[in-house]
């Protein structure tokens, strides 16, 4: 019972959080430099003309009642069509064409990642202070300064460099390549469903590089707190106790330190998952991929409101729905959390 009261209490606060950002939302777009109506504008118009358009747009209003508006209109499923980005173009289309593409690079960047630095983070917490420790340590300092866009830059910038040229610089398929068979909203499922395997492997290797320079980004952060909590857990009394009672060491480790130091490195993730998304921005900027990362760029360089608001929305949703599938697999792993 006291698990589905912690899941109960988790759901209630997400409809305020959902509301404060929405209000914080909406004002500040409207303290954005520019004038979307005039951007709509063609090169020679009137000054009659550019009032009409304005309140078609609904700009003439009262800011609080565009606001009040804005929200019947978001709560009621009408996100309303782009100003300048792709003009009337309804907003809730571009979403659902670009979020598939971004929800699968971030997920597979951060499902690499999570593996890897567990493992990573395990190894070097298991051969403190070692030489192989700290050579891994001077690589994870290095990289941990680094922003995603800098990484990718890097990555475009080493590839561009060498005679060969192996991997794609820009997009996420071949030029002439068709799409595959809409199944999902997936382009990875979709491939694999209407089994083309040749539209599979190709939009894989377009993804290496922005997969990579977010996977490393995240898993730096994610080795260096398994190996601090490995650390600190293999210090515990019921380790040596372990090891008192003969129990061999590859055990302690992978069935008694490692199962007990990987809650901290869950809510580290859950918690960056908003920078993961950040990096997304940066990521599909640089490498040209048309996701939620670009149309945001473009929505806050065109102060197309609409659009700003509506990736604002659904970025904030699928964080605050990441971290409490977190919160939930910290409860089960964990008891003690759901009980306090």
């Amino acid at each position: 019972m006291s698990f589905i009261k912690f899941i109960l209490r988790k759901l209630l606060t997400i409809i305020p959080t959902l509301l404060v950002i929405l209000v914080i939302t909406f004002f500040m777009t409207r303290l954005l430099p520019g004038d979307p109506a005039m951007m709509r504008m063609p090169a020679k118009f009137t000054w009659d003309e550019y009032l009409v358009e304005r309140a078609r747009l609904g700009l003439d209003k009262p800011i609080f009642v565009q606001f009040l508006i804005f929200v019947g209109d978001m709560l009621t499923g009408n996100w309303g069509f782009s100003y300048t980005v792709a003009k009337n173009w309804p907003v809730w289309i571009l979403i659902n064409q670009r979020l598939p593409r971004s929800l699968e690079i971030m997920a597979i960047s951060m499902i690499i990642a999570i593996y890897l630095g567990l493992k990573l983070g395990k190894f070097t917490g298991a051969h403190k202070n070692t030489k192989r420790d700290n050579i891994t340590r001077i690589f994870t300092y290095f990289f941990v300064s680094m922003p995603a866009f800098i990484v990718i830059s890097y990555l475009m910038q080493i590839f561009i460099s060498t005679p060969f040229k192996i991997l794609p610089m820009f997009g996420y398929k071949t030029m002439g390549y068709p799409e595959p068979p809409p199944i999902t909203y997936s382009r990875l499922l979709n491939c694999l469903l209407s089994g083309k395997i040749y539209l599979l492997t190709d939009y894989l290797w377009h993804l290496i590089i922005p997969v990579s320079a977010l996977t490393i980004v995240q898993l730096v952060t994610i080795s260096r707190q398994m190996r601090a909590s490995m650390i600190s857990t293999l210090e515990e009394d019921y380790i040596r106790t372990a090891y008192a009672k003969g129990v061999k060491r590859r055990q302690i480790i992978n069935k008694h330190a490692f199962k007990n130091s990987v809650t901290p490195v869950i809510i580290l993730s859950g918690m960056g998952f908003s920078v993961v998304l950040g990096g997304m921005i940066a990521v599909e900027v640089i490498y040209q991929l048309p996701g939620m990362g670009k149309l945001f760029y473009n929505a806050i360089r065109r102060s197309d409101y609409p659009i700003i608001i509506a990736t604002v929305w659904v970025f904030s949703i699928v964080v605050i729905i990441f971290n409490f599938i977190v919160d939930m697999m910290i409860a089960i792993i964990d008891p003690r959390i759901r009980l306090n």
